[in-house]
């Protein structure tokens, strides 16, 4: 064991994160009754320093802490905390809807854990006495892309070859050349003629 591996207590439950789990939300259920828990649930958690105190629980550098997050059920009324999972976070519903039951019914906190943490190497961390996991869920991803065109020529990869003879140079009859010549002529002849009257 190297000396920044960290030092697991034989009662505790370990979580392991791999750089696969990035997409991925733990989710962790705060026991109140623990006292290692009191530093989290303090009222100085409402001023901004949530994030910092779960890091530091976790054993985690602080800037980890954007990473968590305490919910505390109570304030997801009407939503549940199910919903709060898949239209709050974008969880996948498939994943969450199996549990929405066990997850509606729980009263206490809970802290949210994104897989990002983790970076690019696998990470062991042990949970604290207070902290159990509840359950891990995987991001709804919707893939994005150009449905299939339902043609025959785009599923042939050609353009189909065009119908009739192609257009060519738009070309005035012998009898509009004309018009339009003679229209021309007496036009010229009538601009001339008023140009000498003014003289």
């Amino acid at each position: 064991m190297s000396p920044s591996d960290p030092v697991i207590p034989a009662s505790a439950e370990v979580l392991t994160l791999t750089p696969a789990d990035r997409s991925a939300v733990y989710l962790l259920a705060v026991d109140p009754e623990a006292p290692q828990m009191a530093a989290l649930l303090a009222p100085r958690r409402l001023n901004g320093e949530t994030g910092a105190t779960l890091a530091a629980l976790l054993g985690l550098p602080p800037e980890a802490e954007d990473e968590l997050e305490l919910v505390n059920p109570a304030d997801l009324e009407g939503v549940g905390l199910s919903g709060y999972l898949t239209e709050g976070l974008g969880l996948d519903p498939e994943e969450v809807t199996p549990d929405r039951a066990r997850l509606d019914a729980v009263t206490a906190p809970v802290v949210l854990l994104r897989g990002r943490l983790t970076g690019l190497e696998d990470r062991v961390l042990p949970l604290p006495r207070g902290l159990s996991l509840l359950g891990r869920y995987d991001a709804d991803y919707t893939p994005i892309g150009l449905g299939q065109i339902p043609t025959r020529t785009a599923t042939a990869g050609t353009l189909p070859p065009p119908q009739g003879p192609l257009p060519g140079p738009f070309r005035l009859s012998r009898p509009w050349q004309i018009t339009l010549i003679l229209t021309g002529i007496v036009a010229l002849g009538l601009l001339l003629w008023f140009a000498l009257a003014l003289i």
